[in-house]
């Protein structure tokens, strides 16, 4: 099975027999309907004309007129009919096979389709080109085309490279998102620092505002201790504008106080997310890579067709069970075998001394 990836997508190829089918179709069509339309020229011509003169192409316009069809219908089916939109030629529609575009994965138009069969004209070089690993005849080089096959799904085929780069590029994306995170967790608390400085600001106005409120208090006092009522009057005016604007420098400084209290704790929340996605990160990762080793796994043992492989492996283990039992029969037969040789030769010791007894009560009677 040959895979082409197009446009980030992978295809099927579509095998040479399949496509030599497709083409025969389309030359079967294309030959029944120059039948057809040689069909009704001839009952045009008995009709209407003498059939002399249609079979000898004559003056006559609607013999001519159906040559020419003849001719740009061949001409069309031929160079121009896998370029439909539809998807193709008749064949190819028939086999469930597409030409498209190596560049978009697109279907091939008109031009791309006459490139093709243009290129046939340098038979047996064109169809030798579809030899190679792409399945691509000249004509497909030149057009920058190949053919694939339809009835199958898109095919994902993952090889350890890939798989290590699709972990990688997780991995890539969670760091990119962490960053991402943490930079515009950089860029709020900035934001809550300034509005701290500015509640600050609005602060120390405002206590600016109450000690020269006080001062001209003071001043006042002095100057009606030294009997200057005008003057203690001008502090004490002083004195109320001061606090007047003391007063506005307050209710600002409570409602920048109230701003940079929310701010700081959407910034504490946001600061917790930020170090959750951190600690969440090799988690995510492993799950990743759990997942993919299930999958693996799944493929694997569906590939395993009518489980000819346990079965190989039930069988290894019943011949060497069956093996070691013959050995185990065959030691206990050689061990009796053994033991009846040696009580054999036993016997035959205490026969021998029986009879050299025997043999020496014998002599000594004999004396």
């Amino acid at each position: 099975m040959s895979i082409v990836k197009i446009a980030g997508e992978k295809f099927k190829l579509a095998s040479r027999w399949a496509r030599l089918g497709a083409f025969l179709l389309d030359i079967g069509f294309l030959g029944f309907c120059q039948i057809i339309l040689w069909l009704i020229g001839l009952l045009q011509s008995v009709i209407f004309t003498d059939f002399d003169e249609y079979m000898m192409f004559g003056d006559d316009p609607a013999t001519t007129t159906f040559f020419v069809l003849s001719i740009l219908l061949w001409m069309y089916g031929y160079f121009f009919m896998d370029g439909r939109e539809d998807g193709g030629g008749f064949g190819k529609r028939l086999l469930s096979l597409k030409i498209v575009r190596l560049k978009d994965g697109e279907q091939a138009n008109y031009k791309d389709a006459f490139v093709r069969r243009f290129a046939a004209i340098f038979q047996p070089i064109d169809w030798l080109f579809a030899l190679g690993k792409g399945r691509q005849r000249m004509g497909d080089k030149l057009a920058k085309t190949v053919v694939i096959k339809l009835d199958s799904p898109q095919i994902e085929i993952v090889s350890e490279d890939e798989k290590i780069d699709k972990e990688t590029d997780l991995e890539k994306i969670l760091e990119d998102v962490i960053l991402e995170i943490t930079n515009r967790f950089s860029e709020a608390k900035q934001k809550v620092d300034a509005s701290i400085g500015i509640e600050k600001q609005f602060q120390n106005a405002h206590d600016g505002a109450i000690a020269q409120a006080e001062k001209c208090e003071e001043r006042a006092i002095i100057a009606l201790k030294a009997e200057r009522d005008d003057l203690a009057r001008e502090d004490l005016a002083q004195r109320n504008e001061y606090r007047q604007i003391a007063r506005r420098y307050k209710e600002q400084w409570e409602e920048q106080k109230k701003t940079v209290e929310h701010l700081t704790t959407l910034l504490d929340t946001l600061q917790q997310k930020t170090q959750q996605t951190q600690r969440e990160r090799e988690v995510v990762i492993a799950k990743h890579r759990n997942v993919d080793a299930q999958e693996h796994l799944q493929q694997t043992l569906s590939e395993l067709q009518d489980n000819k492989a346990f079965e190989m492996l039930k069988k290894m283990g019943q011949n060497v069970s069956e093996a070691a039992a013959l050995a185990k029969a065959a030691s206990e037969v050689d061990i009796e075998f053994k033991d009846v040789k040696l009580h054999r030769e036993f016997a035959n010791y205490a026969e021998d001394e029986s009879i050299d007894k025997e043999l020496t009560e014998l002599k000594e009677k004999l004396k």
